[in-house]
């Protein structure tokens, strides 16, 4: 196991700069009217990804790409935790759109201490003493105005060593001889395909009007990336069935619902404590507001935490190795109410912003409102969008390609009903790391993936299984025992657990599952339903039959609408912790010789691959509705595993070892790219790309009408919607051995006229 660092100290990437600084003194070069890109580096940034700023990274500076390439984050958490939960009045509840719109990359101040370690560095190297009159910093592209940058005076550890860069770009005079430090925070994530993530960070030399030297450095975002279930835990979640989602919200009497809820959890919750004592780590249960009902009221309890977030992080490379910010990611699923308005979301969605966000804690929501989730018979109002159906498969290699931090899975059939929001699953899709596994969902009364899979920890060369639901084991070991002439006995057996007051346990003996034609149903759908997901998995990361675990898992199609439910609990919907100790529904099966049926053969199939099962009662909190994973979430130990940017690169034999690219050699303009044809609405316009250091062997297009995309070809026809938009058109070139290379021309003088 590999472990990182979360908290993050910068000195030392400040003194790897301070070195380099001093022996890269910059002096005047070229005419009065130089535009290129100067060959002796003016700026630099972590190209190389090893957190700190050397030479090293003036290779390919001026292009990020997936090997190469500085990174910065997303300042979305709360460090000092002063974004409001609640109106300026005390009573106003804020909408769903409102509580999203705080974080700290909010303002233009750094927020705390603390929130300068969310900082991306950028070194601006010194100038000679009289070679230049002044600096200017130029923020280019459509990033330009998704960051703040903030020009560093003293040591760079304190809030107050921060100032935001001025309007005017142009650096202070007096820092200019030792070098200037830039902070770089972004505003936002990728989100679609308005914005790519990245950023140019240019600077400009001038001596009086004269511009003598420029130079620049791409940067991106980090992705939003989701945890995986080989972290360990550090809190568990569950709903505390008592408190509003609402703050302040005045709670009535609870009903007898809800007080049964509450024991019920109340017995859930016993059996996760004894769970953390074995697993002998420091792990805390903790429960979340779950009460909704109407909006501002405290109604009903929503007790399916799984389905309201999914965790996940952002990081990027520091002096000590990473600096990380955990992320809880909203559901995309839909309250039905307000879809298109400014509160769309799920209600209990809400404590992803009023519990969870603060301090390298991040909150993140993202929807299309004009998305209308389709009516699917026999299941609830857009549960593809409950996060029940996201999650992840651990860190792999498969097909010479390494995946440090796995990759994402979801449950889809895209282009028809059987999917999220699409604009939510795109925006996954665009962050470019942990490329997500879409599975057929379509077939369960739920839709989600956790009602047949899920990951725990093994003792293999991966360091973790798939635990998969077997619907055929499940009536086979029934079928043996009504066989064995018990087939009269219930298949509810409560052992020493008495059921809370109002709980009504089942009837159904062993011999009518045998013969009940739901269950043969359920059983032929189930069996098919999970090895089609089963297929895609081992296609796309290598598993073989023998890497995965398959457990009993009774599926009934009870309402006949050719998708399952269970009609036992579901061991596939588990908990894993991260540790040799997982969480499974307590199955209440008939014993044999002393043991629980199903209990005995999860254990004996688990015990294979090094994991204890710690069973936990929640037949009747759940009422088989969804299991112990449905109601529970969890925020993990993110330090866990490799580093995500190191993502795609082949390993070296023998060594478990990313193979690090040999520096690449970079493009440079001999002449620039011109635009030719008349800069009128109707007529067309053509790129010339001009000519290079070195042949390009691909060269690809993308014009742009003010930040939107609008063509990728090298000619482009102006459209009268483009009228008083600036036209761009960004040129990217690429050869084997060197550093894609990209500049941005932009077409005549003015906006586009008539």
């Amino acid at each position: 196991m590999s472990t990182r660092s979360r908290s993050r100290r910068c000195s030392g990437a400040l003194l790897a700069t301070a070195v380099l600084g001093a022996g890269l003194a910059v002096t005047a070069v070229g005419p009065s009217s130089a535009t290129a890109v100067s060959d002796t580096p003016l700026v630099l940034a972590d190209t190389n990804r090893d957190g700190a700023i050397t030479t090293a990274d003036a290779a390919g500076r001026g292009t990020w790409t997936k090997q190469r390439g500085a990174l910065f984050l997303a300042n979305l958490d709360d460090d000092q935790q002063t974004c409001p939960v609640i109106g300026a009045d005390g009573t106003t509840q804020l909408t769903d759109v409102q509580l999203a719109s705080c974080n700290d990359a909010a303002d233009d101040v750094v927020n705390g201490d603390s929130d300068a370690l969310d900082l991306a560095r950028v070194r601006v190297l010194p100038v000679g003493a009289g070679a230049v009159d002044s600096v200017r910093v130029e923020l280019r592209g459509v990033g330009a105005a998704k960051v703040n940058v903030f020009v560093r005076r003293g040591a760079g550890d304190a809030a107050d060593d921060w100032t935001p860069l001025p309007a005017h770009g142009i650096l202070p005079a007096d820092l200019l001889g030792t070098g200037v430090e830039l902070g770089v925070e972004g505003t936002d994530i990728i989100r679609d395909e308005s914005w790519d993530g990245t950023v140019t960070v240019r600077v400009v030399h001038r001596a009086g009007a004269r511009q003598v030297a420029t130079d620049q450095v791409e940067l991106r975002v980090a992705p939003l990336l989701f945890v995986t279930d080989r972290m360990p835990i550090e809190k568990l979640y569950m709903a505390d069935n008592a408190t509003s989602v609402y703050e302040g919200a005045t709670m009535p009497e609870p009903t007898a619902g809800t007080i049964r809820s509450q024991r019920n959890g109340d017995a859930l919750a016993a059996d996760f404590l004894a769970g953390m004592d074995r697993i002998q780590d420091d792990v805390e249960l903790v429960k979340l507001p779950s009460m909704q009902g109407a909006r501002g009221g405290g109604n009903g309890t929503d007790i399916w935490t799984q389905d309201i977030m999914e965790p996940g992080l952002m990081s990027i490379p520091s002096a000590s190795g990473e600096q990380q910010m955990r992320v809880f990611v909203r559901a995309p699923v839909r309250d039905g109410r307000d879809n298109a308005g400014s509160n769309p979301f799920r209600q209990t969605g809400r404590v992803v912003f009023t519990e969870l966000r603060g301090p390298d804690v991040a909150g993140v929501q993202h929807f299309d409102p004009s998305y209308v989730p389709a009516t699917i018979p026999g299941m609830s109002y857009d549960s593809r969008g409950s996060t029940g159906n996201y999650g992840t498969v651990p860190a792999y290699e498969h097909d010479g390609e390494s995946f440090p931090l796995g990759r994402k899975v979801l449950g889809a059939v895209p282009g028809t009903g059987f999917t999220a929001d699409p604009a939510f699953n795109e925006m996954l899709d665009r962050q470019g790391f942990q490329d997500p596994i879409v599975v057929d969902t379509s077939w369960l009364s739920v839709g989600h993936i956790d009602e047949f899979m899920s990951v725990v920890p093994a003792d293999n060369d991966r360091g973790w299984t798939v635990v998969a639901a077997d619907p055929r084991l499940a009536l086979d070991l029934l079928t043996e025992l009504d066989d064995a002439g018990r087939g009269g006995e219930t298949l509810y057996t409560p052992y020493d657990a008495a059921p809370v007051e109002g709980n009504t346990p089942p009837t159904m003996t062993v011999a009518e599952a045998v013969a009940s034609p739901a269950i043969a149903s359920g059983t032929a759908i189930g069996h098919a339903g999970v090895n089609r997901a089963l297929s895609v998995l081992k296609r796309e990361t290598g598993l073989t039959e023998d890497d995965i675990v398959r457990v009993p898992v009774l599926y009934t199609d009870a309402r006949g609408l050719g998708r399952v439910g269970v009609q036992i609990p579901n061991a596939a919907n588990l908990i894993g912790t991260g540790h040799d100790v997982v969480f499974i529904p307590t199955q209440h099966t008939p014993a044999v010789d002393g043991e629980d049926l199903f209990q005995a053969e999860i254990e004996k199939r688990l015990a294979e691959v090094g994991t204890d099962v710690q069973w936990a009662e929640d037949y009747f909190y759940t009422s088989r509705s969804g299991q112990i994973h449905c109601v529970t979430n969890a925020l993990r130990d993110t330090t866990y595993g490799a580093a995500w940017w190191t993502e795609g690169a082949s390993a070296t034999p023998g060594t478990g070892t990313p193979t690090v690219p040999a520096p690449l050699a970079t493009f440079s303009h001999v002449v620039r790219p011109t635009v030719q044809g008349r800069f009128r609405v109707g007529r067309t316009v053509r790129i010339d790309v001009g000519l290079y250091n070195a042949t390009p062997e691909t060269v690809s297009y993308r014009w742009y009408a003010g930040t939107k995309v609008i063509g990728t070809k090298a000619a482009q026809k102006l459209k009268r919607k483009w009228v008083g938009k600036r036209i761009r058109v960004k040129v990217t070139v690429t050869k084997r051995g060197y550093a894609p290379y990209t500049s941005v021309t932009t077409v005549g003088k003015r906006p586009l006229r008539k």
